[in-house]
């Protein structure tokens, strides 16, 4: 292997490389080898094909694969050699191919070197949400919606949506996994959109004590097998209806939901609510550092990796932009590269700082992640596992909880100054839309706003209208009732004139 020439743009590196026919002829041979020993050709052993044979049959296509290796391993060694740094893959590419040997291009980007800036003397506000009885209230509510008080109705009721029913089900033919078919004591719930309308539909208008007999037909996508297209007959008996109450803010509550006493359960949702804010505080303020941190830093990134970054906000923006119903401008367009930009330079960063800081992600903090995502699907908690714990699914692991660990070292080394704010603002700052689309909605907003205003104003100013109007002028009803009124005595009068 011979490097005819090299030359450097900045990140870009660019090689022209040279085998020799000796290293083609050796790798071309190897391949042949390689292909011989899993051939299975009729006349000779499994694996015994001569590679003069393989080399008649298949001869091009093993070369073609051959000089392809050898590129990639004589690449990678160039790469190792002078201890580089590569962004990403390389590419390669053959320029000739003849009696000389394989010449071929090597392209590539490296890593930029990061000189880590001093951020001690850097002040930012953290905006703290204090906890109101009214946050805590809607997660009470947001509970009992979803964590009924049952409360048992009277023997003489009918079954109707939304009630509780409690049966003793048998079924009328043999079940592999239960061999009488029986279950006593089955909650069931009307208009419960988990349960098969087979099981529920039957029990409606159905009292305390009625035999309710019915036929369940499976789906044949069912995972039971034993169940999966078969057609089964029930029969329940009513044991007990109860209808769905919300609980009171007690300790009757706070026992069902576990809790010793209310007293206990509000400091468990207090918590909660702390716990919430505190993240969404964090959140802001990791926002609010990078973008002081970007600040300081303009390094030169690699292309490739802007390239990828960018296309990621693109699809961000214009997310944002039919949420908010803006179009893309120049100016967003531009911003999306400023953004990419900024974000690969805060990677690179981050690496920089967990490597002079000597911050890593242990084992143990992978698997408690994972086991956090897993704890997300319930049922699949294996298949989670499997496929985070190895390849690249396992460095979308490692890559956020290294930063996390690395802005958390950061938030150590700055000054911070608390803002209270309203749990509304708090929530607001952390979902903040991107300025050049927020004064756009905002001007949308005000527009909105002042058309509803001047609607209401002109309605306001037709019924003021009308009033004045009835009151000059009398409606028809009442002019008839006028005219009327006007004829009787003129009649009178008339009549009265007579009789002088």
């Amino acid at each position: 292997m011979k490097i005819l020439n090299k030359t450097s743009d900045g990140l870009k590196r660019n090689y022209t490389v040279l085998v020799s026919p000796e290293e083609v002829e050796n790798a071309f041979v190897e391949k042949l080898k390689e292909r011989a020993s899993k051939t299975n050709m009729h006349g000779f052993r499994p694996g015994k094909v001569p590679v003069d044979v393989i080399r008649r049959m298949y001869g091009d296509s093993v070369r073609a694969e051959a000089v392809q290796n050898l590129i990639s391993t004589t690449s990678k060694k160039i790469i190792n050699d002078e201890k580089l740094a590569v962004s990403f893959d390389f590419s390669t590419g053959i320029i000739k191919d003849d009696s000389k040997g394989v010449e071929f291009s090597l392209k590539f980007e490296i890593v930029p070197t990061v000189d880590v800036k001093d951020i001690s003397s850097l002040t930012l506000t953290k905006h703290v949400a204090e906890v109101t009885e009214k946050e805590i209230d809607s997660i009470f509510d947001e509970i009992r919606k979803n964590h009924k008080n049952w409360v048992e109705e009277s023997a003489k009721a009918k079954a109707k949506d939304g009630n509780k029913v409690s049966v003793d089900l048998l079924a009328k033919m043999k079940l592999k996994n239960n061999k009488n078919g029986i279950a006593n004591n089955l909650d069931i719930v009307i208009g419960d959109r988990n349960v098969m309308e087979d099981f529920w539909k039957p029990l409606i208008d159905k009292k305390v004590g009625d035999v309710v007999d019915f036929v369940v037909n499976y789906p044949k996508g069912l995972k039971d097998k034993n169940l999966a297209g078969k057609k089964i007959e029930y029969s329940a008996t009513i044991k007990k209806i109860s209808k769905a109450a919300e609980y009171e803010l007690d300790d009757e509550f706070a026992k069902s939901l576990g809790y010793e006493d209310f007293k206990k359960l509000h400091a468990w949702a207090e918590a909660r609510a702390k716990a919430h804010y505190e993240q969404l505080s964090k959140s802001v303020l990791k926002r609010d550092l990078l973008e002081k941190m970007s600040e300081l830093y303009n390094f030169e990134i690699p292309d490739n990796m802007f390239d990828v970054e960018y296309k990621e906000v693109h699809r961000q923006l214009i997310a944002e932009a039919n949420k908010l119903g803006q179009t893309m401008s120049k100016q967003a367009e531009e911003e999306c590269k400023k953004i990419a930009a900024s974000r690969v330079r805060l990677g690179f960063v981050v690496a920089e700082v967990s490597r002079e800081q000597k911050i890593s992600v242990s084992k143990e903090e992978i698997a408690a992640e994972i086991r956090n995502i897993a704890a997300m699907y319930p049922g699949h908690e294996k298949a989670i596992w499997d496929m985070y714990s190895r390849g690249a699914a396992l460095n979308a692991i490692v890559g956020p909880v290294l930063e996390r660990k690395v802005i958390d070292y950061l938030f150590s080394v700055i000054k911070t100054k608390e803002k209270k704010c309203s749990a509304k603002e708090l929530v607001d700052l952390d979902e903040e839309t991107f300025d050049f689309f927020k004064e756009s909605a905002e001007s949308s907003k005000g527009k909105s706003k002042k058309a509803v205003e001047k609607t209401e104003k002109a309605e306001k100013g037709e019924k003021k209208e009308a009033k004045k109007a009835e009151k000059k002028e009398p409606t028809t009803e009442k002019k008839a009732k006028a005219e009327s009124a006007t004829e009787k005595k003129s009649a009178a009068k008339k009549k009265s004139t007579k009789s002088k």
